[in-house]
């Protein structure tokens, strides 16, 4: 068994996203490619990202960039007639975020050292496969698409009428009653307090199936702007072949992925009915690795990607005091064992996103802070 580690930069610049373009005669050619290659034997897969980044462009990404990982990712390729031949490529996937004066100074460049094309795209044309990339980078898109920035709900009856600045003390028709509902509340504070596009994952772990999918189907239909995680029961009655009209066929394409609790994927062969993306919640080093697996299992069977792992809690919570925070350290130690982008949850707020990422995380959720 041959084994290959590759170190790959998705280097970029706010939405600009650096893609190079393989030659006719290359495997795969004719295909746009993040820039990376082989890690050697006396290297660590950052050195070889700093390296090869510089051998390849030019840039120099060791000082002002912000490099944080993404994820890995394993392909296996199996030489039925010389098993000996068979090999696996093991892809060291990071995040590299240029500084202002690096863009700048680099935005001109149209053309690699080694001659190779060079081309600025937009991230949205970049998941969207405008750009089409080899066939081993498409689970690296799927991680793209799921934002910086995620909301998380409360649970509805954790919603007060006060919190939507409406009064229903003083109200009495019965059409006004009806806003007395937990639910409507719940509605009606996040159709006026998510921000616009926003990405939310609907926690309410107290509502029942039929609960969570009108609210979620509801809050949809309000506000139809907005990307949803949803846990993955949700997610399987919603899934578009059980939908009954374009409409709500419409507003499930509004849904990006499906949530598993780390106690849902203990058995990594978790068999989910949607094919949508999953994300999971992990708070110890045992889930994390377990986590690692159940990613490892879906790309080894063509299934959708675990896309995120929720570690948590990095700081203490009013929602939940109970929980002992690991610290910016213990998040880190975390962080860097996890093959998945990780996202930090519990005392975060959007604003520590680049702390998050000094600390080997990549996204950021929570509650309160994240509305507006």
């Amino acid at each position: 068994m041959i084994n290959i580690d590759v170190a790959v930069a998705v280097i970029h610049f706010g939405d600009q996203y650096l893609l190079g373009f393989r030659n006719a005669k290359q495997h795969q050619g004719n295909r746009y490619e993040f820039v990376g290659g082989k890690i050697e034997a006396n290297e660590t897969a950052k050195q070889a990202l700093i390296r090869e980044v510089f051998e390849e462009i030019g840039l120099d990404i060791a000082k002002q960039s912000v490099i944080n990982p993404l994820g890995v990712l394993r392909h296996h390729y199996a030489d039925i007639e010389v098993p000996s031949k068979s090999k696996t490529v093991c892809l060291h996937v990071f995040r590299v975020a240029l500084s202002e004066s690096q863009f700048t100074e680099f935005a001109h460049h149209n053309e690699g050292c080694e001659g190779q094309q060079l081309q600025w795209v937009s991230c949205e044309d970049l998941i969207n496969n405008k750009y089409p990339l080899p066939d081993a980078n498409k689970t690296i898109l799927q991680w793209l698409k799921l934002p910086n920035i995620i909301a998380i709900s409360q649970e509805v009856g954790a919603i007060k009428a006060s919190q939507n600045n409406t009064d229903l003390n003083e109200q009495s028709t019965a059409e006004d009653q009806s806003a007395h509902r937990p639910e409507q509340q719940w509605l009606d504070y996040y159709q006026q307090k998510l921000p616009h596009q926003a990405c939310v994952y609907i926690r309410l772990k107290q509502s029942n199936l039929a609960q969570r999918k009108d609210l979620v189907l509801a809050l949809l239909a309000i506000r139809p702007d907005i990307k949803l995680i949803v846990d993955n029961e949700v997610a399987n009655f919603l899934d578009s072949d059980t939908l009954g009209s374009d409409t709500d066929a419409a507003m499930a394409n509004q849904i990006i992925a499906q949530h598993l609790t780390q106690q849902a994927y203990l058995d990594i062969e978790v068999k989910l009915l949607s094919d949508l993306p999953v994300t999971v919640s992990a708070h110890s080093e045992a889930s994390v690795l377990q986590a690692n697996k159940l990613a490892q299992y879906r790309l080894n069977h063509n299934l959708s990607p675990v896309v995120g792992v929720f570690i948590s809690p990095v700081q203490a919570t009013n929602t939940h005091p109970e929980a002992t925070p690991l610290g910016w350290e213990g998040f880190a130690s975390l962080a860097q064992i996890s093959e998945i982008p990780v996202i930090a949850l519990g005392g975060i707020e959007p604003e520590n996103i680049g702390q998050v990422r000094y600390y080997q995380g990549d996204k950021v959720a929570g509650i309160g802070k994240f509305l507006t």
